[in-house]
């Protein structure tokens, strides 16, 4: 109950029976919220590991540049008309609406496409193997051409001068061409969601490493998953009768909303695990390696482990170094050195070193890389044993090597 003196102010937003226009200005508004700061807390995080931007990163922030006005003509529109009967609109209002409309469509194309874009470039950025590379690159193709052509059709879907005028008639069948483009979009949903499990099903891990960085490219599959009920929304829109598309553009301009904010979240999110990191407990103490991460990032120092050769040289193992390798890969790379040889230094002795010497010093150092190759093939081993002896004088008498492989 107010207080004596208090005045209670109508809501800003209301919803009624014959106006459901707060439902849609409110989701996208939130919506727009959330892919925003999962934009800006991205953004921050790969700054602070690169120091810059990558390509991917500049199709995000496009995606969410343009997700800015798209959303903005979804929220006008839905003062306008949507959510609201046609016979209860006034012809301009009933004008405003069908162009905000219009334009909104138009602009979600490349918001969908540049998110695409975003995780396609970010899977070329870790240069994987050669197949999984040229299968990044065509689908990189595939999202630019199915951007041209899905702005091009929904530009020019109705005949001109009032492109925006979606009577009957004056139109091709929206239906299908929608129902054909979000087909499209499922497609190449799909197939971001695969590649980067087969990429990382190739690198040797722990099996619930690999399941958890699969899991977050996985987690894009919300994406095709919003687009369904996308699809079935349409068929009210355009065959209710009586017909009345403002009152049942609510639910397709939802769903399209969603689709959207769940794009760019979905594109946000390998890049945000580091950022969750920091915030983790409890059961969220799963964390990715930091070569990995890294890689995810576009970032390739020379990171090497245990089957690194030396210092600065990639490694033969395919989580070792700044470069995915396949098996024909490392057995090209055998060969040559079998071929080569190893080249066996000696390092000359300090004075430091030699006044620690001062009786017959015997020094034994083995170690052992194995390589582990798919099963066809057997697994081959690599023994070095090295021995040196030194005198009272301290000078090396004797060093042998010996490599097998």
């Amino acid at each position: 109950m107010p207080t004596d003196g208090a005045e209670v102010l109508p809501p800003l937003l209301s919803i009624t029976q014959d106006n459901h226009g707060a439902i849609v200005i409110t989701a996208s508004s939130i919506l727009l919220i959330v892919a925003a700061l999962a934009t800006i807390v991205t953004l921050i995080s790969r700054v602070r590991i690169l120091g810059a931007l990558t390509w991917g990163d500049t199709f995000l922030v496009a995606a969410m540049i343009m997700f800015i006005p798209q959303t903005t003509c979804i929220i006008v529109a839905g003062s306008d008309g949507i959510g609201k009967h046609r016979d209860s609109l006034s012809d301009t209002a009933f004008k405003s609406y069908s162009q905000l409309l219009y334009a909104s469509q138009i602009l979600s194309v490349p918001v969908l496409g540049c998110s695409k874009a975003a995780v396609a470039l970010l899977l070329i950025s870790i240069k994987p193997f050669n197949i999984v590379l040229q299968a990044c690159r065509i689908l990189l193709g595939l999202i630019g051409a199915w951007t041209v052509v899905a702005v091009v059709a929904l530009a020019l879907q109705c005949t001109q001068p009032q492109v925006w005028n979606f009577s009957s008639g004056r139109c091709l069948n929206q239906q299908a061409l929608y129902s054909s483009l979000a087909a499209c979009h499922i497609i190449l949903d799909a197939a971001l969601v695969i590649l980067p499990i087969v990429l990382v099903w190739k690198v040797q891990m722990p099996e619930w490493k690999r399941f958890q960085i699969c899991a977050l490219f996985g987690l894009r599959i919300l994406v095709p998953a919003l687009t369904v009920p996308y699809i079935a929304s349409l068929d009210p829109f355009f065959h209710s009768k009586p017909k009345d598309q403002p009152w049942h553009a609510l639910m397709p301009t939802i769903w399209l909303q969603l689709m959207q904010s769940t794009s760019i979240i979905c594109t946000c999110i390998p890049s945000l695990k580091r950022a969750l990191a920091e915030l983790q407990t409890g059961m969220m103490a799963g964390t990715i390696p930091e070569f990995l991460e890294l890689s995810l990032s576009g970032r390739h120092d020379n990171t090497t482990d245990a089957s690194t050769s030396k210092p600065g040289n990639r490694s033969l193992h395919p989580i070792g170094g700044s470069e995915l390798y396949s098996d024909k890969d490392t057995k090209r790379r055998l060969k040559e050195q079998r071929h080569h040889g190893f080249r066996n230094t000696t390092v000359e002795p300090q004075e430091s070193m030699l006044n620690l010497r001062n009786g017959a010093i015997i020094q034994t150092m083995e170690y052992e890389v194995q390589f582990e190759w798919s099963s066809e093939h057997s697994r081959a081993s690599s023994t070095s044993q090295g021995m040196s002896t030194y005198h009272g004088d301290g000078l090396p008498a004797q060093q042998t090597s010996r490599s097998a492989f």
